[in-house]
């Protein structure tokens, strides 16, 4: 059976690379050599009353966002939600620089090219949350707000490369781990624990597969492990010169990224509002929805 999953996938893979995308709002994107897929979702009716996009967190994908970006586009808004490689159906590329600035800087590249001339509100879950904290600080005057969902947010960053693992450094190991970690760790019971776990609730059949199945894209594994390696920073960036309006959505018993973990960073966040949701974990826009949507289209109407 895993044998059969994993051939079936390396199949969509194969066909997404000849031009077939997994959803009917796949597109694809290439920026500065790294292909990018999103999905967009249009509002129904006449131009969008703003531009929304958003981000995954770690071994998410778009999917972590489809609640949110189809309630979005039916008040109005244009919602696009991106693949951060090596997730979703994104870049597997090898030496890619998966360092927050690197990424921001990619994100903003992307918007800039396929969407010229529009202002965006910024939303993150988690790994997505540092990134686009990153995008609203490096740039401006693109973005109208950023919501940061149990983010992994930072008080500063400062050029120059990060310390990896003296055995990451070994030729050959990267590609010999991710191999083993594709075959034994990537797969459905495993994915299953880490979502209950993230969720802190079991999760549905189809969330298990919503996961599962990009993660299942060859060269994933590996992808994560070269994201240890290549990670120079690029600029300096600090938490304190934020100047655009902000939301923090936090849930109350997460555990993967604790609101007391990040406290010390909001409190020198300038004027963000911060939203609780009671009983939620570390995934609140897909575990709470109707909680979280309320809250964030609250926000957006107040701008």
């Amino acid at each position: 059976m895993a044998r059969t999953i994993i051939f079936l996938n390396l199949l969509l893979w194969v066909s997404i690379t000849m031009g077939n995308l997994p959803f009917s709002n796949s597109h694809i994107s290439e920026v500065d050599g790294v292909k990018l897929h999103y999905r967009l979702w249009e509002p129904g009716d006449g131009l969008p009353k703003g531009n929304v996009l958003m981000v995954h967190g770690f071994s998410g994908s778009t999917f972590s966002w489809q609640q949110t970006a189809d309630s979005l586009s039916k008040v109005g808004y244009r919602a696009v939600a991106v693949d951060v490689p090596p997730f979703g159906f994104s870049d597997r590329a090898p030496r890619q620089n998966h360092s927050v600035t690197a990424r921001a800087s990619l994100l903003i590249a992307f918007l800039e090219q396929e969407f010229q001339g529009t202002t965006w509100h910024l939303a993150g879950h988690s790994m997505g949350g540092g990134i686009v904290q990153a995008m609203a600080l490096m740039e401006p005057s693109l973005f109208e707000s950023v919501n940061f969902v149990a983010a992994t947010l930072f008080s500063s960053i400062k050029p120059g490369s990060r310390q990896s693992p003296m055995w990451m450094s070994i030729p050959g190991l990267t590609a010999f781990a991710g191999n083993i970690a594709e075959s034994w760790v990537i797969n459905r019971s495993r994915i299953e624990q880490l979502l209950a776990s993230a969720y802190g609730q079991n999760p549905t059949p189809e969330q298990v597969d919503g996961y599962l199945i990009p993660l299942q894209v060859p060269g994933t594994a590996r992808g994560i492990l070269h994201m240890q390696r290549f990670n120079r920073e690029l600029t300096e960036l600090d938490a304190k010169t934020l100047s655009i309006p902000a939301l923090a959505i936090w849930g109350e018993n997460d555990t993967w990224v604790s609101l007391q973990s990040r406290s010390n960073v909001l409190e020198q966040i300038p004027g963000v509002q911060l939203k609780v949701i009671e009983q939620a974990a570390h995934n609140p826009m897909e575990t709470h929805f109707k909680e979280f949507i309320g809250i964030y289209i609250a926000f957006l109407n107040n701008l």
